[in-house]
């Protein structure tokens, strides 16, 4: 057996310099502080946006079919097991509407096309009441992006 040992002579002493020590935070940084959603160092965005606050907001709407008393229901898609998507994909259904759209009593074309209708009037809805935050766009748009390609089909 050979045995291998590595000598490299491009590992640095010293730490490199900053070519101009008086530099201040990017535009990235300014942008982020100023929209409302700046997090320090360390502190990623969770995949998912897990907000029972939004949850309650969502379902305060009422049905958008009856108009009635309603739960937030999830989108049905890009999900697995007991798993949920993002929160921020949530819209307001009656029960009886609720569990006729998790048990698959829709084809699934027409469901994804409903979810789309329902997700994109439900965040017109909370926008105008102003509880739609910097935080909840944030998730909203990484998380719509494969349900746009599904309904649009662009896959």
């Amino acid at each position: 057996m050979v045995e291998v040992m590595w000598n490299s002579t491009l590992q640095r002493k010293t730490p490199m310099r900053r070519s101009n020590p008086d530099r201040q935070e990017g535009l990235g940084h300014k942008v982020e502080v100023v929209m409302g959603f700046y997090r320090p160092l360390g502190h990623k965005l969770p995949a998912r946006l897990r907000s029972e606050q939004h949850r309650r907001n969502v379902a305060a709407l009422g049905c958008l079919v009856t108009g009635q008393p309603a739960q937030a229901c999830h989108v049905n898609f890009d999900k697995g097991g007991a798993m949920k998507v993002c929160d921020s994909l949530c819209f307001p259904l009656s029960p009886a509407l609720h569990r006729e759209h998790d048990q698959g009593g829709i084809p699934k074309a027409e469901r994804r096309r409903r979810e789309w209708e329902y997700v994109d009037q439900t965040r017109a809805m909370l926008m105008q009441r102003g509880q739609w935050s910097a935080e909840i766009e944030l998730h909203y748009q990484r998380a719509i992006e494969p349900l746009r390609r599904l309904v649009k089909g662009d896959e």
